[in-house]
């Protein structure tokens, strides 16, 4: 029991367990739009504020009885308690729950500060099995992106808030390198797919010039058999696979020498098989791609602290949206060989396939 509340609340798979992470997640944005609210419109906020304090007291109760759950079924209560989401989420609640015995406006700013740290539980939606395609990796990011950028907004209406200014040519410039980069990963990744592709081509084409020779038809058949498995295996251990598959491949050229198969034939074999089996393990040096993370992530935390207002909040959906669906897409194209239920671009080994059946 104590195990499905806690799935239920931190890894949901049901559909009601999902509707209900979603609806937390509505309720933090909500919360900060409130805030927004009571510190930049408070003459709206004055005339609502039955209606509004009713929101605050129902999503208070609602995280209060989320905590209370979780104090009552996690197993390591003390772990929980002492660790970075329970502190976030005691300090989200039991403030405003203290208001309610302790003579404390519900508006108090002091209690508007602690509303405030709900918005850091939506850094839990990184710790989770991300969705599916490029809208199910990248929504995590534009959630907490816009949650940020609300708490912003509210910072904005004070006078103490520095206002840049005169950052459009350095933004420009940013921006521009950003997609230097982001351009050459991708030329350097969608060339190594079709390299790839022609290589295996190449292979099948040199293996039906030798199928003629009877005697090194079963041979051939199980190393190719082999290959496929190998380009089809996972990228965890790939590399292990690849160094098999090159042993397999120097016994195979045994076969073909006994059976007296060589000349220009097999030596273009033998050079497209270690071309293949070379760019299959080939990857984007960690440091570009390292580099690539800071820049993107550096430009998008810069847009949104100088660009204010609900200006900012839309190019902050935007650049995330932009930027990090395209670092997703990159990436998977640099693991062109993954074949994973969640890649979205995979080499065809259709020419190696038909030659297999």
């Amino acid at each position: 029991m104590n195990n499905k509340v806690i799935n239920f609340l931190d890894c949901p798979k049901t559909k009601l367990g999902k509707f209900f992470s979603v609806f937390l997640l509505i309720l933090i944005y909500l919360t900060v739009v409130l805030v927004i609210v009571q510190e930049r419109f408070s003459e709206s906020y004055l005339i609502y504020k039955d209606e509004i304090s009713f929101i605050e007291n129902f999503i208070l109760f609602i995280f209060a009885a989320e905590l209370i759950a979780r104090l009552v079924f996690v197993k390591d209560k003390f772990k929980y308690v002492f660790s970075f989401y329970g502190v976030v989420d005691i300090l989200a609640v039991v403030p405003g729950m203290l208001a309610f015995i302790l003579p404390i406006p519900l508006d108090s700013a002091w209690l508007r500060v602690f509303r405030i740290f709900r918005i850091t539980r939506v850094l839990k939606m990184l710790s989770k099995k991300q969705g599916n395609g490029i809208i199910g990796k990248i929504m995590p990011y534009v959630a907490i992106a816009v949650g940020y950028k609300g708490v912003l907004i509210i910072f904005e209406g004070y006078d103490w808030w520095p206002k840049i200014e005169n950052m459009n040519t350095a933004v420009s410039v940013i921006g521009f390198s950003l997609a230097v980069l982001l351009g050459t990963k991708m030329s350097v990744t969608n060339n190594r797919i079709f390299q790839i592709e022609d290589a295996v081509c190449r292979v099948v084409g040199s293996m039906r010039d030798m199928q003629s020779i009877e005697a090194i038809r079963p041979a051939m058949k199980k190393w190719s058999i082999l290959l496929y498995k190998t380009l089809k295996h996972p990228q965890i251990d790939k590399g292990e696979a690849v160094d098999k598959m090159r042993s397999e491949t120097d016994s195979f050229e045994v076969v073909l020498e006994s059976n007296g198969v060589g000349g220009p034939n097999t030596a273009g074999f033998h050079r497209d098989v270690s071309f293949l089996l070379h760019r299959v393990l080939a990857k984007t040096p960690a440091v570009y791609d390292g580099f690539l993370r800071i820049v993107i992530t550096l430009y998008i935390l810069v847009l949104i602290f100088i660009v204010p207002g609900i200006g900012g909040l839309v190019l902050t959906v935007l650049m995330v949206y932009v930027l990090g669906g395209m670092y997703f897409l990159i990436e998977d194209m640099d693991n062109p060989l993954s074949y994973e239920e969640d890649s979205f671009i995979d080499v065809r080994l259709d020419a190696l396939e038909f030659f297999n059946k």
